[in-house]
């Protein structure tokens, strides 16, 4: 019994000093990370400073951390303050081209709390703890970017009737590279505006494009929300009503991220020039976002439908020359038959 009280002080003894030891540990801390990625470097810097696309990269779980005060610098580097157990930490990111890629450097600095600490003594250090969370989101971002992204295909559906809608809209102008990040606000805010207004919409959001690739680099187009009715709006608001009438087009289907968006244009443009067909410039140039964000997050399932208007064949009848008439109304002596007496 006395040799089980002793062993009981030993432990007791220990656990005070261990808990000593742990909160004695030095409270700031600064790890690093790099990884190289072989995307373009504007295709992950658009990607990690999405706020929306955080979830889809970031290493914590949504309630376990909060990314706030996110600030660019040059596009090369992003900085955040990621909260963590109610901790803050100093996030900063890095982006730099190389020969085939990107090299992404992350660096993250804080305090560490008793938790953190004694996870700290236990495996190692804290590189060890939150240094493998740094290689998470360096991982989750190469693959979001190198596997989901590189998986698409492209499927021309054919001639098809686009048939009358009405809609509402919202008209925008901005550069090609910016066009997601653009189009994704639009989104939100004409949803917003139906809610508010309890509008019944009749279909999926899409786009109506008004020139989609001018000389320096800017697409005009309008966010678009199917309604019952033609709605009209007040002077001076930033979303109007809007309605187009039946037309024929040529209808493609994108299965994959919207960065494949232009070669599936390309190859429309292509298999309606191959058919002898006449695109219609002054038509409604369309994009129907079937499977897309919010509802799905993996990019290779996102399902983009395309709609370019082309003009209807005009079939003209062969008028016969004059001179080919009379020949035919006028037959020769020969072929005339004698009356009947």
């Amino acid at each position: 019994m006395r040799i089980l009280k002793y062993v009981l002080l030993l432990l007791l003894l220990f656990s005070v000093a261990f808990t000593v030891f742990v909160a004695t540990q030095p409270g700031d801390y600064k790890i690093k990370r790099t990884k190289e990625i072989k995307v373009a470097k504007d295709i992950i810097f658009n990607f990690v400073s999405d706020s929306t696309a955080i979830t889809d990269w970031s290493p914590w779980d949504k309630n376990e951390a909060v990314f706030k005060n996110s600030i660019t610098i040059a596009n090369d580097t992003l900085q955040h303050n990621i909260i963590v157990d109610s901790e803050e930490n100093k996030s900063l990111l890095q982006f730099q081209k190389t020969k085939t890629g990107t090299l992404i450097t992350w660096e993250l600095n804080g305090k560490l709390d008793f938790n953190l600490k004694m996870l700290s003594v236990l495996q190692g250090g804290v590189d060890n703890v939150l240094g493998d969370k740094l290689d998470e989101g360096l991982n989750n971002i190469d693959y979001y970017l190198v596997k989901e992204l590189s998986s698409y295909s492209i499927k021309i559906n054919g001639l098809v009737t686009k048939h009358t809608t009405n809609y509402i809209q919202q008209i925008d102008t901005c550069s090609l590279a910016d066009f997601q990040k653009t189009s994704k606000a639009m989104l939100q805010n004409m949803l917003s505006f139906v809610e508010k207004n309890d509008i019944k919409i009749t279909g999926l959001p899409f786009i109506v494009y008004e020139n989609k690739n001018t000389v320096d680099n800017q697409t005009i187009f309008a966010m678009c929300v199917p309604v019952e009715e033609e709605i009209l709006t007040t002077e001076g608001s930033e979303i109007s009503g809007g309605h187009f009438d039946e037309f024929l087009a040529v209808k493609t289907t994108l299965v994959g991220d919207y960065s494949h968006n232009k070669e599936a244009w390309k190859k429309t443009a292509a298999y309606i020039k191959d058919k002898k067909m006449v695109e219609d410039e002054a038509g409604k140039h369309i994009e129907i976002y079937k499977v897309s964000l919010p509802k799905e997050r993996k990019p290779s399932k996102w399902v983009t439908e395309i709609y370019i208007p082309v003009k209807k064949k005009v079939y003209r009848p062969k008028v016969a020359k004059p001179e080919t008439i009379e020949e035919v109304a006028a037959p020769s002596e020969s072929t005339t038959t004698n009356p009947v007496q």
